[in-house]
């Protein structure tokens, strides 16, 4: 009886697992498009924040509206798509009734040949049923080797 249990709570935290890292590399296909949809991965409230760490500084975005604008504003000034590969690999994920966090590290692999590391911090809400972000940090990592 017990492994019954066990088994399908296992089974649902690994659908929620897979639904949560979907939604995170929707974002990131997103991004990389130029495509503002990348807004319907985030929760739209004033709590949502977007983090940016690098040797040259940080940037924060507090808030849905603040976020859509910079997003809005980066695709103007940058409007080619990211042809790039971006890997993300080591993803870890805990996931609460309502919420969740995952971090993973993605290797953006430059035209030139070199390699930028970033560990991606994600915090997530369950709105209607969908995971969306509530939190994202980007900490460039080869900024600091």
């Amino acid at each position: 009886m017990f492994s019954g249990i066990s088994f399908a709570n296992k089974k649902k935290a690994e659908k929620e697992k897979a639904a949560i890292i979907k939604v995170i590399e929707d974002g990131t296909k997103a991004f990389r498009a130029r495509d503002i949809k990348i807004m319907d991965t985030y929760v739209k409230d004033e709590n949502t924040v977007r983090l940016g760490v690098s040797k040259n500084g940080f940037g924060v975005a507090r808030g849905y509206s603040h976020l859509e604008s910079g997003y809005k504003n980066n695709f103007k000034n940058n409007p080619n798509q990211i042809t790039a590969k971006y890997e993300k690999v080591n993803y870890q994920v805990k996931v609460f009734k309502e919420s969740a966090w995952a971090i993973h590290d993605q290797i953006n692999h430059q035209s030139d040949g070199n390699k930028n590391k970033q560990i991606i911090v994600h915090f997530l809400e369950k709105v209607h049923g969908n995971w969306k972000i509530s939190y994202i940090s980007v900490l460039n990592a080869s900024s600091f080797e």
